[in-house]
């Protein structure tokens, strides 16, 4: 068996390297190639490929993945799938797993950072190069007693409703099945028009895309919308709430993909590299499920498989 590694070799420890070792021949693929002409395109072994979605720009569709000859897995390096066209690779046995809760801590804490920095209007502070001015532009709000809505409440929503109640905020979410935790559940219209604070916090795949509809942006007025998830154009009208937040009518904190920096964003508005997901500890969990993964796909043991 043969593992292909699309990532960067440095990034794994030593002992990582020898459990992939154990089990097949290591090859890496350390550079990003924009035609997309892999090693393994050009192998009949057996093989699993380990992918980082940067070296497919977030995208393997059936007709890359038909070029693969006897594929046996794919390791994603992230939680979310929706980038893969799983159900080509579960129609010819090809095991595909995900890296779930790994970053939950870091992406939660992220979140409340960025709806931290909404609330002070440091954006603004930033955009004025810190000059002080006590004026409607700059005036802050306190987040206790404030009330967070969750659209979706899985691992980092759940985390993002402990963290936010134990800073004495109320907390109200959506989500499509009752959570048995002491939040209250509404619809999702409510979230909308009277959560001071609401957070996007589901996985994006084919059912969630468009789930917040230019019609559930509409009903906002004087709230802040705080996003962390992958993809978001594939779930809300991004430029629909740039030209609210330019209006003055949201503030809005979410990470860049657009290719501007904070200078050319008007209003209340955080575009943050996409580091939420980027510590020590996630990034070392990470790297040790992707590696797990791995090897139990091979032994036929993994217990990610989607």
């Amino acid at each position: 068996m043969k593992i292909y590694v699309m990532y960067t070799k440095s990034s794994f420890t030593e002992e990582e390297i020898k459990s992939l070792e154990s089990v097949g021949e290591v090859i890496f693929c350390e550079e990003i190639r924009d035609d997309r002409d892999y090693a393994y395109l050009h192998d009949e072994s057996d093989k699993v490929i380990m992918v980082d979605p940067d070296w497919y720009e977030w995208k393997i569709d059936k007709e890359h993945l038909k070029k693969i000859a006897n594929l046996k897995g794919v390791a994603l390096a992230t939680t979310a799938y929706d980038w893969i066209d799983l159900e080509y690779c579960r129609e010819n046995g090809v095991v595909v797993s995900n890296t779930p809760k790994y970053s939950t801590s870091s992406v939660a804490e992220y979140a409340v950072f960025m709806m931290m920095a909404l609330a002070k209007k440091f954006p603004i502070q930033i955009r004025n190069n810190y000059a002080t001015k006590y004026d409607d532009e700059m005036l802050g709000t306190e987040i206790k007693g404030k009330t967070v809505g969750l659209v979706g409440l899985g691992t980092i929503g759940e985390k993002i409703a402990d963290m936010c109640d134990g800073l004495g905020m109320n907390v109200i979410y959506w989500n499509r099945s009752e959570k048995d935790n002491k939040y209250k559940r509404v619809e999702i219209e409510e979230i909308f028009k009277t959560a001071d604070f609401i957070f996007p916090a589901f996985s994006t795949n084919n059912e969630t895309k468009k789930l917040i509809t230019d019609d559930l942006i509409n009903m906002m007025n004087k709230q802040y919308f705080i996003n962390v998830v992958n993809n978001s154009r594939e779930i809300f009208n991004h430029d629909l709430m740039l030209e609210k937040a330019k209006e003055k009518i949201v503030s809005y904190a979410f990470e860049i993909y657009d290719g501007k920096t904070m200078a050319e964003y008007e209003g209340n508005v955080l575009a943050s590299a996409p580091y939420a997901f980027y510590t020590k500890e996630s990034i070392e969990r990470l790297m040790a499920l992707w590696v797990g993964n791995t090897i139990g796909t091979i032994n036929g043991t993994c217990e990610n498989t989607l």
